[in-house]
């Protein structure tokens, strides 16, 4: 199926126990142990290669070719396969792919995916070392919107519940979203700019009626909810690239024209903020009762009756929650495997994956830094794919070094490690 990801293909490591020579036992004749001759290598990981840079200042990036070894200028064309872009104090990692490149490269998984000692067993980046299967092309991630559709289950996803029913398909939830033309102003009624309730509703559609890349939505104008509006019959072919939609004209659209709303597939964008010029961006209006449980799990029960078109059409007609003010509108940014959202809760110390951030003295100490500052997590990796789409690495932050260390604003030495699986021949 081409929806599903990594996370459904490949176990939470995806990695296997190391490899144990077989070296032989027993006695000779001669009552000594021979030496066992050990295999040889069959690891196309056959290069290793270091980044080291400073930090940049906030919003600027440094991109680097992990086949060339060398930093990119400009971060353009293909060649370069890992971005990264400062925010000051941290930094978020971008592949050369979707919104943030033009190339083919994608993550398998995130750091908090791997262990660096796992992919050191490694011996092909495409075959799985558990199973010795090829890796489904399909979960290699690449950049993508990240919007108000944008969730934290198995698919990322705030429209769709995933093999529900064992049959690996996807399952709308029926939620809400407003979708404001004006991200400026909190107001949902219409007086500061048009807003549109909206409601997927299906994944699957022509031509065959159950072919998947289809998604189906409706919606209405928050000043006229009585006006409900929808896709034609089999949704829109999502299945080739991105597709626009205009919601005041129900139509579909180009990139270059006027847009609210875009699918590919099952990911969706707005226009604005990372993924266009207008100032279009989106809130989580409400949620149809019943499909989730106490504790957040789906109900497939709910989730795969017949009647929940009609169920939940007042939820789509009727009363919403809006934002508490106009900076609470989720405006569109790039998602990448290589940026996951962070784990943990202040005071405590917050994990990025690459790196942990130390909010207060006590963590701090205990940490071996000072207040504020940020660690590397060496024992956490990742596999990446190179912009050309041929070559891979697997990759890990090696250290985070400060010029002055009782500073954390001090300025910051990066040192990034990679193991090279090159291209082809």
């Amino acid at each position: 199926m081409h929806h599903t990801t990594s996370l459904k293909y490949l176990s939470t490591a995806l990695a296997a126990a190391a490899l144990a020579a077989c070296g032989g036992g027993g006695s000779s004749d001669s009552g000594t142990t021979p030496t066992p001759t050990p295999p040889a290598s069959t690891s196309k990981f056959t290069q290793n290669a270091t980044w080291q840079f400073t930090l940049p200042a906030a919003g600027q990036s440094v991109c680097y070719d992990f086949d060339a070894k060398a930093e990119v200028a400009g971060c353009s064309g293909t060649g370069w396969d890992i971005k990264l872009t400062s925010s000051g104090r941290t930094a978020a990692l971008y592949t050369n792919s979707g919104p943030s490149g033009g190339g083919k490269g994608a993550a398998l998984g995130t750091p908090f995916t791997y262990k660096w000692a796992d992919l050191l067993n490694y011996k092909d980046a495409t075959l799985d070392p558990a199973s010795g299967q090829a890796v489904p092309d399909r979960a290699w991630m690449a950049d993508t919107a990240k919007s108000v559709f944008t969730g934290s289950n198995g698919i990322q996803s705030a429209v769709f519940e995933y093999d529900l029913t064992g049959n690996n398909q996807l399952h709308p939830n029926f939620n809400v979203f407003l979708v404001t033309t004006n991200s400026d102003s909190a107001d949902i009624t219409g007086a500061g700019g048009k807003v549109y309730a909206v409601q997927i509703t299906g994944y699957y559609g022509s031509p065959t009626g159950t072919t998947s890349g289809w998604p189906s939505f409706r919606w209405v104008n928050t000043a006229s909810p009585g006006n409900v509006l929808s896709t034609p019959a089999g949704g829109i072919d999502a299945t080739g690239g991105w597709v626009y939609y205009d919601l005041e004209n129900n139509a579909k659209t180009t990139e270059s024209g006027t847009w609210h709303i875009a699918f590919n597939r099952y990911n969706v964008k707005l226009n604005g903020g990372a993924s266009g010029s207008a100032k279009v961006a989106g809130f989580l209006g409400k949620k149809p009762a019943g499909f989730y449980d106490a504790d957040g799990k789906p109900v497939t029960a709910k989730f795969t009756a017949a009647s929940n078109l009609n169920d939940t059409l007042a939820d789509l007609t009727g009363a919403k929650t809006g934002p508490a003010s106009a900076s609470a509108w989720v405006k569109d940014s790039i998602g990448s495997a290589l940026t996951p959202d962070y784990t943990g809760t202040y005071p405590n110390p917050l994990n990025y994956g690459w790196f942990t951030y130390y909010p207060t003295a006590a963590t701090a100490a205990a940490a071996g830094v000072v207040q504020h500052q940020i660690k590397a997590n060496p024992d956490a990796g990742t596999l990446v794919k190179s912009g050309g789409g041929n070559s891979y690495a697997r990759m890990r932050l090696a250290e985070i070094k400060y010029a002055d260390p009782a500073s954390a604003t001090s300025a910051q030495t990066w040192t990034v490690e990679f193991g090279i699986q090159p291209a082809a021949n």
